[in-house]
């Protein structure tokens, strides 16, 4: 048998060609799988949509593309890894299946960063798949100001698209993956799509387009959902204070400007914007009639948008680490003006509403009182208020939805996915107590939760807990030091914030 397995193994090609509706395209075997990089899934001037791209002769996709534009190509021997044609994908697939022709699910994986950082490259394909039966798949989309700064106000209608040309990269990229990935022993009709943080927030954007119910049949969204889709007039606001900006420096005499100044003065005049302790929002997805509907939120209403299979989470102190910084408490409302605009309102009322009711019993608040209810405060209207809402609103237009909430460690933001995918469990900083092995168990369980639902579309039973969608059970799966199901309370989450989380209109 062992003599059997070694022939097949040698049997397996060194490089793989697949013929795409693009082009031809090699890739290389690396262990047990074939690793296709730096795909381009299409090209775009800049601020301008993604177009499509056919090349010529075979194309040889054997290291990463160019990234999108972001702070850390400013790093010393950074820079060249990073530009504006970043319009690219990674695709690794078992090896083994492909040669014997199985056709396999992919997972699509959009990164987060908060619409200004990180990369595709970020995860590699053997890390992610290990001994299982998916494709996965990564993807590159511009970010920041090349991705999102929306120029309809100041260049005018032929600009109104521009604060989702990062959107429009994930479509195309979507896209193309649909078109293609049959070639690649994939099966177009058994893709996940999945993210967390602001690749989360692109999926909950990416909902209300019609073409995602062909694209995605399923989707795994960590702390995110609609939050981050900002009204035209927000989006407009911060454009006039990027606009600002760069006159101040004297980069931009007139706003048009924008269109050919160099690449890394863009770059420094985003991170001026973005220069202060809740950054997270001035960029993503804008409803500008056009990408995003304006009435995006009464199709959620009625629930016009996709439907599939999901898993939907978040963790239950995302905003741990803002909480240990020196003078949080000073700090807190700052955050939250920067974090909500003119949303920090409401964090502010549910803030003095809590410190009141203890004044009401005559008890003073302590400081760790009063520091852990400020990270649940933001926790919540950040995040966690908007898995349960998405959830919810998944469920209620007839989406299969397994919902949970992570608890172990610090379950400070993502580290879900960080710990399942990213080797997170390695961080003694987000464990404190928890000892090395026990930490690597619930990585384990994490990861077969994630993997087994890419390849079956249900999370199966983490830990030996039957779990069952939110359709036949209204229970929350709690990953904690000892995972359990308990029902979903009214009360789990705060409530009371509005569906997109900034706003700047006052």
């Amino acid at each position: 048998m062992k003599e059997e397995k070694d022939d097949q193994e040698k049997r397996i090609p060194e490089s793989c060609r697949i013929h795409t509706r693009s082009g031809v395209l090699e890739g290389r075997l690396e262990g047990r799988l074939y690793c296709f990089r730096g795909i381009p899934y299409a090209r775009a001037a800049r601020f301008q949509p993604p177009r499509e791209y056919r090349w010529e002769g075979v194309y040889r996709a054997e290291r990463f593309g160019l990234a999108a534009m972001q702070s850390a190509c400013r790093q010393p021997g950074e820079r060249e890894k990073y530009g504006e044609d970043c319009l690219n994908l990674n695709i690794y697939v078992p090896a083994k299946a492909f040669a014997a022709g199985k056709k396999l699910p992919a997972a699509v994986w959009l990164h987060g960063g908060a619409f200004q950082n990180g990369s595709g490259r970020d995860r590699e394909g053997e890390k992610m798949i290990r001994d299982r039966g998916f494709l996965f798949i990564s993807v590159e989309y511009r970010l920041g100001v090349l991705g999102y700064l929306y120029l309809g106000e100041a260049l005018g209608e032929d600009y109104r698209h521009t604060g989702n040309n990062g959107t429009l990269d994930q479509l195309a990229a979507l896209k193309w993956i649909h078109e293609n990935i049959e070639a690649f022993g994939g099966d177009p009709e058994r893709i996940t799509v999945f993210g967390e943080s602001a690749g989360a927030k692109s999926l909950g954007a990416l909902f209300l387009r019609p073409e995602m119910k062909a694209y995605c049949a399923q989707a795994l969204m960590a702390s995110g959902g609609w939050q981050s889709i900002r009204s035209e007039r927000t989006a407009a606001r911060v454009a006039r204070m990027f606009l600002y900006e760069g006159k101040k420096q004297g980069y931009l005499q007139k706003p048009s400007d924008v269109l050919t100044m160099d690449a890394d003065r863009l770059l420094s005049l985003q991170e001026r914007l973005t220069d202060n302790p809740g950054n997270t929002c001035m960029f993503g997805p804008v409803a500008d009639g056009a990408v995003i509907p304006y009435d995006w939120q009464e199709r959620i209403e009625r629930g016009d948008y996709w439907s599939g299979r999901a898993m939907v989470g978040s963790c239950l102190h995302e905003m741990y680490f803002s909480g240990l910084q020196e003078d949080f408490l000073k700090k807190a409302p700052e955050i939250a003006r920067c974090l909500f605009g003119d949303n920090a309102r409401i964090a502010e009322a549910d803030f003095a509403a809590f410190e009141k009711s203890f004044a009401d019993r005559g008890s003073i608040l302590t400081e760790k009182q009063k520091t852990d209810e400020w990270v649940r405060i933001l926790s919540d209207d950040m995040y966690r208020a908007c898995s349960r809402r998405l959830a919810e609103r998944l469920t209620q237009n007839g989406s299969r939805v397994w919902y949970y909430s992570f608890e172990y460690g610090t379950a400070s933001h993502v580290l879900d996915q960080a710990m399942a995918f990213d080797c997170a469990a390695a961080d003694d900083s987000q464990f404190p107590g928890l000892e090395r092995g026990e930490r690597e168990n619930m990585a384990e369980i994490l990861y077969e939760t994630f993997a087994r639902f890419f390849e079956t579309g249900d999370p199966g039973t983490p830990a030996g807990i039957e779990w069952r969608p939110l359709c036949e059970d209204r229970s929350v799966m709690a990953f904690s030091g000892c995972p359990s199901l308990r029902p979903l309370r009214e009360q789990e989450t705060l409530q009371d914030f509005p569906q997109s989380v900034f706003r700047l209109e006052e």
